[in-house]
């Protein structure tokens, strides 16, 4: 049978998993004839050009099928740079995401978890994706980037605004996307103008990124903006998603829940397999720069690839009942954050703050319960997930967390 896949179209983007799985039948990397593109949907394709055809794509044409296939903006920052320029940008703060890094940052981002799950559970009713993890993500990158905790809060808002999709749309390009994307821009140029007039004010990633020198070239004003804009999003996107849908599964098995809630040493296991189930990345994409065959088809230059980890993850032939939410199982390999040359530079941060917020809520609580009728997905081409969870909570803490 005949796969007929687009990236944007409604089926895709509500609910892919069933064409993942039928292109993965297929045995080889799906062509799409319209975008001239191929899907890697099976776990090998994804892990074999991750690793071994680095030299043979360019991320400069793009990371999102809204740039390759639509001429949406691509900003200039490191994460749509080819090697060795990604990483000597990348290299800038790479030290702020260290093992050793992330671990002294590990007291002040519970602090934080804290502030902001207090009054929820007072409420006794919230969203654990909006209400509590996104917040704690949003707040805590824009700490780094020395943003006021209100800007933080408020230029969250607007990149939700960037990346919704109604019904029907296809791409980046309605007046709701197109307007936050321009008082988000203007924000930022404000603030680098702010600091360029008091360098003494900028700190954390600002301050490095302002003062950097690459290769002679010092990033300007609109480079900046860029920087800024990259941490905001990958900062407070994707790992709260993946808090979010721990939840969610979670709250569907209530001996696993009380398992859970009762030991500490799950969180991690359950965070891991929440990424693998439902992996937050839907896709991310390149362009081929030279022929290279891969899993059965060739690739021509010019020709897009659209890396589908969100399937990858699902590949029957990597992970045994690999449909089936399992926190006890093993990972030979793993895509949780990518691999090889772009693997992401957050890991760390990511993996300590996805534990960190979900030990807080656990530790908190004694049980809970889900709302299910008011749980939604993400409905978009690039991510994949769960952007609302409400919960109710029963309050009686049973100190999971190690303090």
């Amino acid at each position: 049978m005949t796969v007929e896949y687009d990236p944007f179209s409604d089926a895709a983007m509500r609910n892919p998993f069933p064409l993942y799985a039928a292109m993965r039948a297929e045995g080889k990397p799906h062509y799409i004839e319209k975008y001239d593109a191929w899907a890697l949907a099976r776990f090998e394709d994804v892990w074999e050009a991750s690793q071994q055809h680095e030299g043979d794509v360019t991320w400069t044409d793009g990371a999102t099928p809204g740039q390759l296939f639509l001429g949406e903006p691509i900003p200039r920052a490191f994460t749509t740079m080819d090697a060795p320029e990604h990483r000597r940008w990348r290299a800038v703060v790479r030290k702020d995401y260290t093992p050793a890094s992330v671990a002294e940052q590990e007291q002040r981002f519970r602090a934080l978890a804290r502030e902001v799950l207090a009054p929820l559970l007072e409420r006794g009713e919230f969203d654990v994706y909006s209400d509590y993890a996104n917040r704690v993500f949003c707040l805590n990158s824009g700490y780094n980037l020395g943003l006021p905790k209100a800007d933080a809060v408020t230029f969250r808002a607007l990149i939700d605004d960037m990346l919704h999709r109604d019904p029907g749309q296809v791409g980046g390009g309605s007046e709701r996307n197109q307007t936050a994307a321009a008082q988000l821009g203007g924000y930022l140029f404000e603030f680098v103008q702010t600091l360029r007039a008091n360098p003494d004010l900028a700190v954390g990633h600002t301050a490095a990124y302002l003062n950097a020198e690459v290769d002679g070239e010092r990033l300007d004003d609109e480079g900046m903006v860029n920087v800024l804009m990259n941490f905001l999003i990958l900062g407070s996107e994707t790992t709260p998603m993946v808090c979010a849908g721990a939840v969610y599964y979670l709250g569907q098995d209530q001996a696993l829940r009380t398992q859970v809630l009762a030991d500490a040493s799950l969180v991690s296991p359950l965070y891991f397999e929440t990424c693998r189930y439902d992996q937050p990345t839907n896709m991310l994409c390149r362009r081929a720069v030279k022929d290279f065959g891969l899993g059965g088809a060739q690739i021509k230059a010019g020709q897009a690839l659209l890396y589908i980890y969100a399937s990858a993850n699902r590949d029957e032939v990597e992970f045994e009942r690999a449909d089936v939410f399992d926190i006890f199982r093993e990972y030979p390999r793993d895509l949780t954050y990518g691999t090889g040359g772009h693997k992401c530079l957050g890991m760390h941060l990511a993996t300590m703050g996805a534990r960190v917020v979900l030990e807080e809520l656990f530790n908190a609580i004694s049980d809970y319960e889900l709302l299910h009728e008011q749980c939604e997905r993400v409905f978009g081409e690039h991510l994949s997930g769960f952007a609302r969870v409400p919960i109710t909570v029963t309050r009686e803490s049973h100190q999971i967390a190690a303090k």
